[in-house]
């Protein structure tokens, strides 16, 4: 087994001149081809090395996805020294508590957006030393001892130190420590080696087959382990694959159709906005079009509507999605299993899989020539999925983490004797191996009847309904359940004259009585799907969505519970 920096120089020596990253500059992409990217990356790593950056010593990068994380990750791990990314979208303090904990002396930044934020904490991070920026409109100086130089400059003194590095050898050490999202408490350290990375992703593109005739488009945060993996190491290192990055997530369509990708690595949030968008398109056209659409995705795949439904409409949603995609991957969340038959219907493919950040993170995985909708697919090769009496979710193998940074007690809770880690998640195995999530243990809503509840099922229902964007169940402990729900407000804009409304406010609008009875004849629907102590009995219509900026989010838009539950105390209590 090979470490990181090894893999990527071998792959780079194999494809030279082949396209490495892609980058909008100028109102256009352009390629950094793999040699250039070894050059610069070797340049960079001089330069690190210049400044005392050596084996063991944490780098963190706290940056948007763009080539030069790739490079300072990649520089960094040449010199032997551990990455700690950082999730841009985190509040100051949070960006604090990680850069303390991890014992950060080095930060790559990439604006003035989230220099900002460090110039706010960096009285409190005493074991700083440098922070190198890629472009700053203002580099106010840092005060004290503290260094603050531009990427550029780096590059310049790396560019006077012709000598070879010698690669880190070990697969065993840590590559980096990943901070978990938190949906509970604060972040934990997850400390994983180039083993760790290099195995899942190789076990990933195994089982899901990527060449270097693969192009991706990348806008899942690179501090997130899902896109880190799937999206970065296995593509680029292990198959030399080409990554272009999406210039944000609101210019995300647009750039689909200038890079044209195959495959596109995304979460669940993601495409229920392609399918609202796709179903709006759809009715604001004439009626005619709306019902041969209807026709069009009940025909069976195979048979000759489909495939004149498919000449007259499907091609053009996925020309309008760059026209090559062959299939998506899906995970940080549960999928809705409809979702994945209507995109399935259009000829687009999403393979949904399932792990953790301490699994590196994937564990299970749908593969494009077998695949079960509504589940997270069969494990990996090389990795081991079992279940414990009570139904938790366990795993082993080679991609399972080190450790959590400074904690060896909480380590030992999650890692067994046996090495199974004990995921926290809670699901079952079909008869052919398929693996199911239900939810997350902590998660699990307990009525004062007695009976259980597993929210993220229940809200999978709720936002299936074209008026609800998002929904948050609460009632643990209390008699029966609530609901926080965002109403989707372009759904609702189109539905005001029939409800006799005029403001179209949402600040006004989650108080109109009429509204509100539109939700309570939507819920009633949805509430005829469930058990008796899984319908929602009362809820609250929330003007905004959860936002990862208030902390209500993770990065791969997850509910954070505890957070929303504060932010939304008096709007809960009102319920009851």
């Amino acid at each position: 087994m090979k470490t990181i920096p090894q893999q990527f120089v071998e792959t780079a020596s194999r494809y030279p001149k082949r396209p490495a990253l892609k980058f909008k500059y100028h109102g256009a992409y352009i390629g950094l081809s793999f040699s250039e990217l070894a050059r610069r990356v070797s340049v960079l790593a001089h330069g690190m090395r210049s400044l005392g950056i050596g084996a063991g010593e944490r780098v963190a990068i706290l940056s948007e996805n763009r080539t030069e994380w790739v490079r300072a990750d990649l520089a960094s791990m040449t010199l032997g020294a551990i990455v700690i990314p950082v999730h841009t979208t985190l509040s100051p303090q949070i960006i604090k508590h990680i850069l303390l904990d991890s014992g950060t002396t080095r930060v790559f930044v990439s604006d003035q957006i989230q220099y900002n934020k460090l110039l706010r904490i960096v009285d409190e991070l005493p074991e700083l030393k440098t922070v190198i920026y890629f472009s700053l409109d203002h580099p106010e100086h840092l005060g004290g001892s503290k260094e603050l130089i531009s990427l550029a400059e780096v590059m310049a003194v790396g560019e006077r130190l012709p000598d070879q590095i010698e690669l880190p050898v070990d697969p065993d050490a840590v590559a980096s420590i990943v901070y978990t999202s938190g949906t509970t408490a604060l972040p934990k350290g997850v400390m994983l080696t180039h083993r760790n990375f290099l195995f899942d992703g190789e076990a990933a593109v195994t089982a899901v087959p990527v060449s270097h005739h693969d192009t991706l488009l990348s806008f899942l945060p690179l501090s997130h382990v899902l896109e880190r993996t799937a999206g970065y190491y296995a593509p680029l290192l292990l198959r030399g694959s080409c990554i272009a990055y999406a210039e944000s997530i609101k210019t995300l369509a647009q750039n689909l159709r200038e890079v044209k990708p195959t495959i596109l690595v995304s979460v669940p949030r993601v495409f229920e906005k392609t399918h609202t968008a796709i179903w709006d398109k759809v009715k604001s056209g004439p009626g005619w079009k709306q019902t041969f659409f209807l026709w069009a995705l009940k025909q069976e795949k195979g048979t000759i509507g489909h495939r004149i439904g498919d000449l007259l409409v499907f091609k053009k949603i996925r020309r309008s999605l760059g026209g090559r995609l062959r299939l998506s991957i899906s995970g940080g969340a549960s999928l809705n299993h409809k979702l994945a038959r209507f995109f399935d219907r259009i000829g687009l493919l999403i393979v949904e899989g399932y792990g953790l950040t301490e699994t590196a993170p994937v564990a299970t995985v749908n593969r494009p020539d077998n695949f079960k909708f509504g589940t997270v697919g069969q494990q990996l090769p090389g990795v081991e999925v079992i279940l414990a009496p009570d139904k938790e979710i366990l795993v082993r193998g080679p991609n399972i983490m080190k450790g959590y940074y400074h904690n060896d007690a909480l380590t030992k809770e999650v890692i067994d004797s046996e090495g199974w880690f004990h995921t926290g998640d809670l699901g079952f195995l079909t008869q052919d191996g398929f693996l199911v999530v239900i939810g997350r243990k902590k998660e699990m809503i307990s009525l004062s009847n007695g009976k259980i509840v597993w929210p993220e099922q229940v809200e999978l229902l709720l936002t299936n309904d074209r008026f609800i964007t998002s929904a948050m169940v609460v009632g643990h402990n209390r008699a029966y359940l609530s609901a926080l729900l965002i109403p989707d407000w372009q759904e609702v804009n189109r539905s005001l004259t029939e409800l006799g409304i005029t403001s179209s406010e949402p600040d006004m609008l989650v108080k109109n009585p009429k509204l509100r009875e539109l939700f309570v004849t939507r819920l009633e629907k949805i509430n005829a799907q469930m058990a008796d102590w899984e319908k929602i009995q009362r809820f609250v219509l929330l003007p905004q969505e959860f936002a990862q900026t208030r902390d209500e989010l993770t990065p791969t838009l997850k509910l954070r519970r505890a957070t929303i539950e504060e932010h939304y105390k008096k709007q809960i209590e009102s319920m009851y």
